[in-house]
């Protein structure tokens, strides 16, 4: 993916500096590797730095200033043959997206950011309104960051630039934090109070003199309603929009890599791919397969090879547990000094890991890998009855109501009580749409923080007021995956674009119009999916009932790294008093060589957290309340050997 960033200087008599600029460019070059430039005028200046992944954006010529706009773009736009249709613009040959853009923007104004399906970010500066954008796509599978302060705004698709040219020192988010211990953070949230990101399917726009706005540009229809006469109907029509969402995907210059866990959505996706290029001839396509025999579940062989065997290629299989094994001193160590993350949570085996996928794209020339992120959530995977009882209720259809609560309860093994006071819930969200994404989490005894209930971009983030429940529940869903993208933080060493085709938007609008029985019912998951799929993916993996977690992983992590969490106690923590009781937490940790422990990931998280506070002190980015041992702390920032 590429990489934007700006500066605009709310004073138009208050110049850029090209220092400035240039410095906030040299950040994105490593994520930009294909070249690019700057613009610098006045009180504007805008970066580009290009990583090419389709034909048309080898055309393209970033910033462009055209028709009394500066635009730059970090996207893929899915319907470009749609755009150009309906636009009344002559091009002299084949535009690249970010022509259809422009031309766009200046047929339909704002309206247009509502029209670009796909997965973008943009910059657009309107030299007749006087007047800067920022944008990004439905669900934020692309990033774009802004520090604001009293006399400009700057941008960029990576925070770390934002830091690192910051002329003070920010300020830490605890919010953020807490969704780092409670997932997840809120969608707007960064780590520094300083920085936010731009809330997806909405669009900021900066004025001279500082005034500035967000506005809302796509949220589901509350009337969006599909209904057919015959299941065969939904599946045939699945069958198509999962088709298209996928072959969007595959619009590469060179070869595409899909993750295949062996699990039915990665499965879906390669099938279908393989399904797509035997009828029409498109660029090569690899599979990457991960599996780790030491958990339950965990090795995934027996699955992935089925998919391998039908299409008859062996794609590249990394052993997770080998890997652990092999690089087990560093799974809790520091990055070195020379990586700075402006992320709490990565760690000197993370940049290991990150090394080893890009070595393996590298080796066949890729740029895109396709994930399955999402196909849990869109299409049954997780079971919720509520939106259909919900539904039921609302319509005044008792008689199904009842049938439907009692299935479910034989189904789920739950009462009845609890089936109403879910159902009861998801109505009240409405009103209260919190309840959807901040749900009630056991508070761990070592955190000072507890779970963020204010998400203030949630209010503005959908219509919820208006929703019929299926569709309440739709875009709480996207509001979490839009939490889940917040935290998947770009590889470290650069060279991999991700796409995720059961995030289109094409896909998602179509799932949220049908009837919540089509999706899934009691004691059938993934209903529609495994009735459309079943001449494309085979049938002992369409149907199998296990799937991966990884339970023992964090128990073992502990157990094996006693020694360096005892170094890492030498020293006191940053993070003590106002993230984490220090001494609880290490009491905690006493207590995993005996078994007692629940929070895994929790535990990660914290030391995640404390040593990103040290590395942000070391540097000088952050401002921390001095309390007399973060002048140690910030001196010794490695954990001894």
């Amino acid at each position: 993916m590429s990489a934007l960033a700006g500066i605009f200087k709310f004073d138009p008599r208050d110049r850029v500096n090209l220092k400035d600029l240039m410095e906030l460019a040299r950040g994105i070059d490593r994520t930009g590797p294909d070249g690019g430039t700057e613009f610098l005028a006045h009180n504007l200046g805008m970066a580009y730095r290009a990583f090419h992944t389709t034909p048309e954006s080898h055309c393209e010529v970033q910033p462009l200033m055209r028709h009394g706009c500066i635009v730059t773009w970090d996207g893929r736009l899915d319907n470009r043959d749609e755009i150009r249709t309906r636009l009344n613009w002559t091009f002299d040959e084949v535009p690249s997206d970010l022509d259809l853009v422009l031309a766009a923007y200046k047929e339909w104004g704002r309206n247009c950011l509502a029209e670009f399906i796909g997965d973008w970010a943009l910059a657009l500066w309107d030299q007749t309104k006087q007047e800067l954008i920022l944008a990004r796509d439905y669900i934020g599978v692309r990033r774009l960051f802004y520090r604001l302060d009293e006399s400009s705004v700057a941008w960029c698709t990576t925070m770390e630039p934002l830091v690192l040219t910051s002329t003070k020192k920010l300020h830490v988010d605890l919010d953020y934090l807490a969704g780092c211990l409670y997932p997840r953070p809120p969608i707007e949230a960064t780590p520094y109070q300083e920085i936010r990101s731009v809330i997806p399917a909405s669009f900021l726009t900066f004025h001279h003199g500082g005034k500035y706005s967000t506005e809302r540009y796509w949220a589901l229809n509350p009337h969006s309603r599909i209904r057919y006469k015959t299941d065969s109907e939904y599946e045939t029509h699945f069958l198509d929009i999962f088709r298209e969402s996928v072959n969007r995907r595959l619009r590469a210059d060179r070869t595409v890599v899909a993750e295949l866990s062996g699990g039915v959505d990665s499965s879906s996706i390669v099938c279908m791919a393989d399904d797509i290029r035997s009828r029409h001839q498109g660029v090569s396509f690899e599979t990457l397969s991960y599996y780790d025999a030491n958990e339950p579940s965990g090795d995934e062989r027996p699955y992935f090879t089925l998919i391998e065997r039908q299409r008859g290629r062996t794609g590249h299989h990394i052993s997770v547990s080998a890997f652990t094994q092999r690089t087990e001193q560093e799974t809790l160590e520091p990055l070195p000094s020379s990586c700075f993350s402006a992320s709490p949570g990565q760690f000197a085996q993370s940049l290991q890991w990150a090394s080893m996928i890009s070595e393996i794209h590298a080796s066949v020339g890729a740029r895109v890998t396709l994930s399955g992120l999402g196909g849990d959530e869109v299409l049954g995977g997780v079971q919720y009855e509520a939106p259909e009882l919900a539904e039921h209720l609302l319509a005044g259809r008792l008689h199904s109501f009842l049938f439907a609560t009692f299935r479910w309860s034989l189904s789920r093994r739950k009462t009845v009580y609890r089936l109403l006071a879910d159902t009861f819930e998801l109505l009240r969200a409405s009103y209260r749409p919190e309840s959807m994404v901040a749900p009630n989490l056991p508070l761990y005894p070592w955190a000072r923080l507890r779970p963020v209930k204010h998400h203030w971009a949630l209010r503005s983030f959908a219509r919820w007021r208006n929703l019929p429940p299926p569709l309440l529940f739709m875009e709480s869903l996207r509001y979490n995956l839009a939490q889940q993208l917040n935290c998947i933080d770009p590889s470290s060493t650069g060279g991999t674009e991700k796409r995720y085709p059961y995030l289109d938007r094409s896909l998602f609008v179509y799932l949220a119009s049908l009837p919540r029985t089509q999706i899934l019912q009691a004691g059938h998951r993934r209903h529609l999916m495994r009735r459309a799929l079943r001449e494309i993916v085979p049938q002992e993996v369409l149907l199998r009932k296990t799937k991966w977690f990884g339970v023992r992983g964090p128990q073992a992590l502990f157990c094996n790294q006693q020694r360096t969490l005892g170094a890492l106690f030498e020293d006191a923590w940053l993070s003590n008093g106002d993230v984490i009781d220090a001494s609880a937490l290490q009491k905690h940790l006493d207590h995993v060589q005996h078994g007692a422990i629940g929070e895994g990931l929790a535990l990660r998280a914290a030391i995640g957290i404390e040593l990103w506070l040290r590395s942000q002190v070391r540097e000088g980015a952050v401002y921390w309340p001095s309390s007399g041992i973060h002048d140690r702390c910030a001196a010794s920032c490695q954990i001894p050997s």
